[in-house]
């Protein structure tokens, strides 16, 4: 597995040559790629950890590797990467991505105790049953059902919920779901959180 890392990681940095000499978003984005290979090491090489601290590595992992292909989006705009070569890469951190927020959500599932239910609020409940009924939501639908709760609140209820697992975010800028998450049990059969 950490092969594979390290050829990704070098893909990158073949890339990154063809990056105008001087522009800072070379060096930052192999800054990155480093710092995400470093990350990839801890992750999966390292035996014993606390849960807490893995989960820690693999949120700041996930947000990584969203800076780093942010910047690949740019470059990409601007021409100094082929398209073919930008989806690889793409490809290639999307399932990593993939990997650890499956990994990351059964820790979090994981460590609910039986009581975490109850502590949801009556808008975070609402939201739930939103999104139940209806599969995937944006804020604006969110405060068309509670048109008297302020969009930071409903935000606010929304990342709560995104921390405790029980659902995802999808899309970027002004095109940002929330839906329930979901994850493969044992079986192979795919569990709906709520």
């Amino acid at each position: 597995m950490q092969e594979r890392f390290i050829k990704l990681t070098s893909a990158v940095y073949n890339i990154l040559e063809f990056f105008p000499d001087g522009e800072p978003l070379k060096n930052r984005a192999k800054d990155k790629a480093l710092m995400i290979l470093e990350k990839l090491a801890l992750v999966y090489g390292t035996q014993g950890w606390a849960s807490m601290q893995k989960e820690k590595v693999q949120s700041e992992l996930l947000d990584d590797i969203e800076v780093l292909l942010s910047y690949l989006k740019v470059a990409k705009l601007k021409g100094w990467i082929e398209n073919v070569n930008f989806l690889i890469i793409f490809q290639e951190y999307e399932e990593i991505k993939n990997k650890l927020g499956l990994s990351t959500r059964l820790i979090q599932i994981a460590s609910l105790k039986p009581n975490d239910a109850n502590t949801l609020s009556a808008r975070q409940s609402r939201i739930l049953g939103l999104l139940q009924e209806k599969g995937k939501v944006q804020v604006s639908d969110i405060i068309k059902i509670l048109p008297d709760i302020t969009k930071r609140t409903i935000r606010r209820d929304l990342d709560e919920l995104l921390k405790t697992g029980r659902i995802t975010r999808s899309g970027e800028f002004n095109r940002i779901c929330y839906a329930l998450s979901e994850y493969k049990d044992k079986s192979g059969g795919t569990v709906q959180m709520s």
